[in-house]
């Protein structure tokens, strides 16, 4: 009889220890699985140029602004060239952040090509520019976009603005654009 009993307690703990397992086992299975890292496929700092038609004044009014980017020193990935064209409301002040925008991007590699980039309207703090967006079209199509602009000379052309020179075009720094799968 204490056989018996011992054989049930153990069959019994053989049990137990299968059904922990058996309901274990899914996520130790989802645990297991590695994580996956971002990976850039191009990360550049550059400089930019803005031009205004009509050039900006003290009376807000629509202008169509025509922007070059230069993507010249990469650590990762080809260099490039960008362009983009929007139009919006503006004034020396205050100054607004841009609507969304649509770059095209042409690399300069072997491979060369495009990628068009439609970025979402930019955070602006202080002189700082911060575009998100997504690569929908060309070279590195579904990746993830990031930019980072700081426009050096608009400010100074501000005070010149307020007291009648109107403002043709600027000039900055690209900080930073990275592309992530």
């Amino acid at each position: 009889m204490l056989r018996n009993a011992k054989i049930n307690a153990l069959r019994i703990a053989q049990l137990t220890v299968a059904a922990i397992m058996a309901a274990a086992a899914p996520v130790c299975f989802t645990l297991a699985a590695p994580a996956r890292a971002a990976v850039v496929d191009v990360q550049c700092v550059g400089s930019f140029n803005r031009s205004f038609s009509p050039a900006v004044t003290v009376t807000p009014q629509n202008v169509t602004v025509t922007e070059g980017f230069d993507y010249d020193t990469c650590v990762i990935g080809p260099s490039a060239t960008g362009a983009a064209t929007i139009t919006v409301s503006l004034s020396c002040v205050p100054v607004t952040a841009a609507p969304p925008e649509t770059e095209t991007v042409t690399w300069n590699d072997a491979t060369g090509g495009t990628s068009t980039i439609s970025w979402s309207a930019p955070t602006v703090v202080g002189q700082t520019v911060i575009f998100t967006g997504t690569v929908t079209a060309g070279r590195f199509a579904g990746d993830s976009a990031t930019k980072v602009t700081s426009g050096i000379s608009y400010l100074g052309s501000v005070v010149g603005c307020l007291l009648g020179t109107p403002v043709s075009n600027t000039t900055g720094l690209v900080a930073s654009i990275v592309l992530t799968q």
